[in-house]
């Protein structure tokens, strides 16, 4: 494994061999301050990123990433590559944009270090919509944030919240608990975290009160299918 000092240099040596492009070389560059290595061709991790950015040919360029838990990203990768196409699917788009470096490696790192199903499936639609041409501008760098400090059930309960309407009884925390078959401590918890994250807000004082905030909305707009 090379060290962050060789780093910049196996590159380097990689983009001088093989030819390609500048926007394929700036690409290149941008993914080794991702926290990768180069290795050898056609990893299922360069498959992925590749498709998000459009620019790195799959047949030249193998990445994985240099650290210890490089197993379970290279498997994370080919997850999101599933939900990816699954979600292309759903949504009928046949023609993809390349995503910009300054958005897709903050995006693909911060969708990296997340495992857990319910908040993969946020980050897969969060990146289909960057790669959506009628989606794109839904996509705000303040999201991926955002998303990083969501828990499972703060997505849940920003979700129910969103679709409820009307007056909520005994209180909207009550309401949603019961709804999504949570304690309402648990749910509690969650609204503490979305408020402190401009997803939701209160229009009194009881704790128990909450309302989905524009952001909020926005971001679940993006995560949607």
């Amino acid at each position: 494994m090379a060290d962050d000092s060789n780093k910049g240099s196996l590159v380097s040596a990689l983009i001088g061999s093989t030819g390609i492009t500048d926007e394929q070389a700036k690409a290149v560059r941008s993914i080794s301050d991702f926290g990768t290595t180069v290795v050898t061709e056609s990893s299922k991790l360069v498959q992925y990123v590749g498709r998000v950015l459009g620019t790195v040919p799959h047949d030249v360029v193998g990445l994985v990433i240099g650290d210890p838990l490089s197993f379970v990203r290279t498997a994370i990768a080919g997850q999101y590559d599933i939900l990816l196409s699954k979600i292309f699917e759903r949504r009928r788009v046949t023609k993809t944009q390349p995503v910009s470096p300054s958005l897709a490696i903050p995006l693909l790192r911060a969708a990296y270090d997340e495992s857990r199903p319910e908040l993969q499936a946020l980050w897969a639609s969060l990146i289909a919509s960057a790669m959506d041409p009628n989606r794109s501008a839904r996509v705000r760098l303040s999201f991926i944030e955002t998303l990083r400090r969501f828990d499972p059930l703060d997505a849940v309960v920003l979700r129910a919240r969103h679709q409820a309407s009307g007056e909520l009884k005994p209180n909207p925390v009550a309401f949603i608990a019961s709804q999504i078959g949570e304690p309402p401590t648990e749910v509690h918890i969650s609204v503490d975290n979305l408020k402190f994250l401009n997803c939701a807000a209160s229009a009194t004082t009881q704790v128990t009160e909450f309302y989905v905030t524009n952001y909020g909305a926005a971001l679940l707009r993006a995560c949607s299918d």
